[in-house]
């Protein structure tokens, strides 16, 4: 008796899975980016992600490949765990760039890091710095509600 109700609630378990891992439909794909900051580092962290992350980006939305981005602070203060101090909301055309599986917008994203930033030693560092001071970090991928 209780092997079939173990069978069910693993099928149920993956079924969830199975659903977040298919591919995107090929139209637009919004993505939001949360980024909790450690406390005292946040221009650090803007400064950073403005010059670098932000400016690659905002070449890919020239490019084409992205419609539309924006970066967001809240303007109150949240608390524990709930607390996010900078969203970026990206718009991609197609939905397999906005989930890593679009080979177009990835060989165009190298091409844009090597061309905007030739020091790669340079770039990485100032990425770490970055990180540094980044408490975390998460990825929501959006889809109209039915």
């Amino acid at each position: 008796m209780r092997l079939p109700l173990v069978l069910i609630l693993l099928g149920l378990a993956a079924t969830p899975a199975t659903a977040q891992t298919a591919a995107p439909a090929d139209g637009p794909l919004k993505v939001e980016n949360y980024y909790r900051v450690k406390w005292g580092g946040m221009g650090q962290f803007l400064a950073a992600y403005h010059k670098q992350h932000e400016a690659l980006l905002r070449e890919m939305m020239r490019q084409g490949f992205i419609n539309d981005v924006t970066v967001e602070m809240p303007f109150t203060h949240m608390g524990g765990s709930t607390r996010w101090d900078v969203r970026t909301t990206i718009v991609y055309k197609h939905g397999a760039d906005g989930v890593g599986a679009g080979e177009a917008y990835k060989a165009a994203m190298a091409a844009a890091k090597a061309r905007l930033f030739p020091d790669k030693a340079a770039f990485d560092a100032e990425e770490a710095r970055r990180m540094a001071v980044t408490e975390d970090h998460w990825d929501v991928v959006l889809e109209p509600a039915p």
